[in-house]
């Protein structure tokens, strides 16, 4: 699994993390990867246990993405925001796309998963590369909002829209898009197949 962040910190001296490629020495970016199963493990249960709910919830919540039920993860999802993490750490997209890609983890195995890479004419916010081929890939663009006017779905869409205008699938076979709208413990899907 890579994830891209500016800093290996204590998890890459402790080898929980390796460097999987050098994106700039210069600023300290590299693409780190979880090195195998028993820690992409360890990284799921401490992440449900940040979230003070029971592993088999988030798989329960994770499975639905590889079975194309998007009804099935709307339902989900909300419920992940509602019971577990508090409206004052929801402040930004990036917080949306920390606690998406922390869920997202347990598809390790399937998937290879990346974050914020630059793709076609801008970057991608998570990248879910199926291992197997043939089978489809999940492309995760989410916004987010504080204003109470903006309708989440229209904006779940121009999320969407953002993947194919600036070509995030540039280069890639049989990609989903997902686009995710998100005001507070509030959030909207739309999905281009």
């Amino acid at each position: 699994m890579g994830v891209v962040c500016a800093s290996g910190g204590q998890c890459l001296n402790a080898g929980y993390l390796t460097v999987q490629d050098t994106l700039d020495s210069l600023l300290g970016r590299y693409e780190l990867r979880i090195p195998n199963k028993e820690i992409m493990s360890e990284f799921s249960a401490i992440t449900a246990h940040y979230l003070h709910v029971d592993e088999n919830s988030i798989d329960v919540l994770t499975d639905k993405l590889p079975q194309k039920d998007w009804k099935g993860f709307l339902r989900g999802y909300p419920k992940i925001l509602m019971d577990t993490i508090s409206y004052f750490d929801l402040i930004n997209e990036n917080s949306y796309q920390t606690l998406l890609l922390g869920l997202l983890m347990r598809l390790g195995n399937a998937y290879e998963i990346s974050s914020n890479r630059e793709h076609g004419e801008g970057r991608h916010d998570i990248l879910l590369s199926n291992k197997t081929s043939g089978e489809p890939s999940l492309l995760f663009e989410l916004k987010y909002t504080k204003d109470e006017n903006i309708d989440l779905t229209k904006l779940a869409k121009l999320a969407c829209d953002q993947i194919i205008d600036k070509k995030y699938d540039h280069d890639m076979q049989n990609v989903i898009k997902v686009g995710l709208a998100h005001r507070g413990k509030q959030v909207e899907m739309y999905v281009h197949a």
